[in-house]
């Protein structure tokens, strides 16, 4: 993009470093006088208007937008179907075993695809980024749709794997693109809206589900997807207009880390699926949970091995691992992911189960511990857009999120609106400024040629943190539950011919609610027991939060967010 005066700062983007210097280098003139940092413009806009006149293009705002609404419906269906599993193992006729690989199944797909969309979109460069991302939004519909009709349980487990496939690139290329397309100092705005879509789509994922599963058909949990990817898709194809590579397709797809990517898929599928299913659906000491695991780690170092010492253009190059300020950000992404999708799956149960209300109430009950993650996103970017400092923040994000958790576990079923709904609100707070957090200590010290993977990881380790949410809130829920189960039939209080188990127990509320008056007292002790098992699901969340927040600290000294970085 040719400009007549100097822009007051540049954002350099490099391609890998094995193509030649035309493709390997290019200075984007960027203000903010023009619609971003990377994108085409319209050659009748006036570009001889002062930095300060101009504005943002209609396409640009069109490209933001768009994304956004992709976040949300890709946000969305992560938590959607925790409020509505019940009602679709019944209409499948599955059982708990399948209904648990409805929910894990996306997870898991969607965390393996999350580095491998950051890759390939590194390698075809920015253009390429356009069309990677209509793809992934094509492949989240068409997971969506095969979802919504499904006949049984398998097929929709396999269409969760389909849609988990999609998500991943969504969620991945959302945020690569956004950087993309704005500099570093109006890139914390930006980023913070996608932050608020996703935050806003987790939100309201459980009270939508919990409406559709109450009011009408679970399939439109999947259908509602299709009306707002149809205009993202086109959308995105219209407005978005990156910087063209003129490198041809075969140097492009002989950048591909073909080996190191069929073993990280290999690797990571066994290693999560041991963990997921380690103490849930198999005893952690059963072959089928431990031969994963062994595999799965010794499959994670052949692949270390093999992006360190045999291909050339690494699918993660290690050079990011590097910087101790960045490896927070990992990491802090990763704690982040597990507490928030924590929370955000089994927050409903204790309505449910411990409070026993119905299933659009319970949904609702839900917001006061999400819907602040959406604003404090939002807030989070404009601070850190105006100081362009983050690590003090990063420091009291944590605390809240630390605290927070800790004083969930003070609800019981009888506990007052303050304790049920207001403290809730301060791990809420916490959770959305770190959405955005760990992503700016990782790109304020990432080179400009790995801004895209970096970028990616980031999204990568959230996405494992949330599938091991899912899953250590699985297994001490249930095991917890068990426990304290054992105690009340020891007691007398729970006759053996009504016992229901930890497994068993996200799908009982309604036989618990449905239990005469007469037995009022074993409704009230199962009511207990759900609240004493999550209580335990909450003091395990709060000391990994408290691990996030002692590793935050060992951030090196903060490195100012310029507009020259």
């Amino acid at each position: 993009m040719d400009t007549e005066k100097p822009a007051p700062y540049s954002l350099f983007i490099s391609s890998p470093s094995s193509a030649t210097d035309e493709e390997c280098q290019m200075e984007v003139e960027v203000s903010q006088a023009l619609p971003s940092a990377a994108m085409d413009t319209d050659e009748g806009e006036a570009q001889d208007e002062t930095a300060q006149e101009q504005k943002k293009s209609f396409k640009f705002k069109v490209t933001v937008f768009m994304l956004c609404l992709t976040s949300v419906s890709v946000a969305m269906d992560s938590v959607i179907v925790a409020a509505t599993l019940a009602a679709i193992t019944s209409s499948l006729k599955g059982n708990s075993l399948e209904a648990f690989w409805v929910g894990t199944s996306y997870l898991l797909a969607q965390t393996v695809a999350v580095p491998i969309y950051g890759t390939i979109s590194d390698i075809l460069y920015l253009s390429g980024r356009k069309w990677v991302m209509v793809f992934a939004i094509v492949i989240f519909l068409l997971g969506s749709i095969l979802c919504g009709c499904a006949q049984n349980m398998n097929w929709l487990v396999a269409a969760r794997v389909v849609q988990g496939l999609g998500g991943g690139g969504c969620l991945t290329l959302t945020t690569v693109i956004l950087s993309d397309i704005t500099t570093l100092r109006e890139r914390p705005k930006y980023l913070s809206m996608g932050a608020f879509a996703w935050a806003l789509g987790t939100n309201i994922g459980v009270p939508v589900g919990g409406a559709i599963g109450q009011y009408t058909s679970w399939r439109w949990v999947f259908w509602i997807n299709i009306p707002i990817c149809i205009p993202s898709i086109a959308g995105i194809v219209y407005a978005l207009h990156l910087v063209r590579d003129k490198s041809s397709f075969k140097s492009k797809a002989a950048r591909v880390d073909y080996l190191g990517i069929t073993v990280f898929i290999a690797a990571t599928t066994l290693l999560l699926y041991g963990i997921t299913t380690g103490g849930t659906t198999n005893p952690w000491n059963s072959a089928s949970v431990l031969a994963p695991l062994v595999l799965g780690v010794f499959g994670l170092g052949v692949f270390l091995l093999i992006e360190w010492k045999v291909t050339k253009t690494p699918m993660v190059p290690l050079r990011i691992f590097n910087n101790r300020s960045g490896n927070t950000g990992f990491f802090g992404s990763f704690v982040h992911g597990l507490v928030l999708w924590a929370s955000a799956y089994y927050i409903i149960i204790f309505f449910l189960g411990a409070r026993g209300d119905p299933l659009f109430k319970s949904s609702a009950e839900t917001l006061p511990g999400s819907a602040p993650i959406a604003l404090s996103a939002v807030f989070c970017g404009i601070w850190v857009s105006r100081s362009l400092r983050f690590q003090k923040m990063t420091w009291l994000a944590w605390a809240l999120l630390t605290t927070g958790t800790g004083l969930v576990a003070l609800m019981k079923p009888n506990s007052s609106a303050g304790i049920l709904y207001a403290i809730r609100i301060i791990p809420a707070i916490g959770g959305g400024f770190l959405f955005q957090l760990p992503l700016f200590a990782v790109q304020s010290t990432a080179a400009g040629q790995d801004i895209g993977i970096a970028t990616a990881m980031i999204a990568f380790f959230r996405s494992v943190g949330q599938a091991f949410g899912v899953a250590i809130g699985g297994t001490v829920f249930q095991n917890e539950f068990d426990r304290f189960l054992a105690t009340a039939i020891a007691a007398g209080r729970i006759p053996p011919d009504f016992v229901i188990t930890g497994a068993q127990a996200a799908g009982a509320y309604e036989r618990i609610n449905a239990l005469p008056h007469t037995m009022h007292d074993v409704q009230e002790t199962y009511r207990y027991i759900y609240a004493d098992a999550l209580r335990i699901v909450w003091y395990v969340t709060t000391g990994i939060a408290g691990m996030g927040f002692m590793v935050g600290l060992l951030r090196r000294a903060e490195k100012v967010l310029h507009e020259d970085s």
